[in-house]
């Protein structure tokens, strides 16, 4: 592979960039009530750029810090130049706010405040315990629901979200938003010498009361196949939990990389619970990517 190429990938978190359209495609099927139309993609192409730029700023916001502990990285490695970064992260957000803007006002508004969540996060709150880890959190909830913004009632969301038509979207940004801040909190020690008990079961026990508040919602005959999907990221969140628990030594920034995947069974889980053929075949794509962003993270590091 070209060392080019390599380093930008290394930069975009190539692992993680699989778990991001599932965000904005799990909002749209839960907003659209399992409808799909070609709108979908502004807001995948949308979340995608955004989430790309906001990576290359936290990189930039890092360089100092990363020249001490992290110096083979591409930024203080001078594999990528800080001013090359910029210019790519002001395309992206330029080309992230053009699609947005093809879906309205709210997607607009929703899109201004996910770039401000995401800026807060790089410069402001990270290394706040409590408050940097919900900033992260909310910014992929907010990419949830960038992608309610797409379905075809998106000038109505707020409306519909006050009448309480849309519970299992805001359920699902919900449970994204805690999940992320629960794995961004034990990511915090990743560089320590070992964490704290609450921090290595908190994205579980997150997952596991989204899980079931989100079942309780779901009025499908998709009702048993999305909790077994749960089921199977709960117990893969288990499992991650246990073995920072056991071993004192296991390396975090790896086993953070697979909770962030386990991301991808909770956005399978939201498309299948809407219990169309259009939200299946989403499902499905979604599943597919699990495999393939845990292979692709044998080669780049995704934390």
């Amino acid at each position: 592979m070209p060392s080019k190429l390599r380093t930008w990938l290394q930069l975009f978190r190539a692992p993680n960039l699989f778990t991001v359209p599932g965000d904005p495609l799990a909002g749209y099927v839960l907003a659209a009530f399992g409808a799909f139309e070609s709108d979908v993609f502004y807001a995948v192409g949308a979340s995608v750029c955004f989430y790309a730029a906001g990576l290359l700023d936290n990189d930039l916001a890092d360089l100092a810090e990363d020249r001490a502990e992290r110096p083979n990285r591409p930024l203080p490695s001078g594999a990528a130049s800080p001013r090359t970064v910029v210019i790519v992260a002001a395309v992206l957000l330029g080309i992230g706010f053009f699609l947005a803007g093809k879906l309205g006002a709210t997607a607009l508004t929703i899109s201004a405040a996910l770039v401000v969540a995401v800026g807060l996060y790089n410069h402001a709150t990270k290394h706040l315990p409590v408050i940097g880890a919900l900033n992260m959190g909310a910014c992929r909830g907010l990419s949830v629901l960038l992608g309610a913004a797409a379905a075809p009632h998106g000038n109505l969301l707020w409306r519909l979200i006050a009448a309480r038509r849309l519970d299992p979207l805001l359920t699902a940004c919900g449970l994204v938003t805690i999940f992320i801040a629960a794995v961004t909190h034990l990511a915090r020690f990743e560089t320590k010498a070992k964490s704290p008990p609450h921090a290595k079961w908190l994205p579980a026990l997150a997952l596991l009361a989204g899980a079931a508040l989100f079942l309780t919602q779901v009025r499908t005959a998709a009702f048993w196949s999305t909790a077994a999907i749960f089921t199977v990221a709960v117990l893969s969140a288990c499992a991650i939990a246990t073995r920072l628990a056991r071993d004192s030594s296991a390396p975090v920034p790896p086993l953070i990389g697979q909770l962030i995947r386990i991301l991808l069974l909770v956005q399978t889980a939201f498309c299948a619970a809407a219990g169309t053929i259009e939200s299946s075949l989403c499902a499905a794509l979604l599943l597919i990517a699990w495999p393939v962003s845990r292979a692709v993270s044998k080669r780049f590091y995704a934390s």
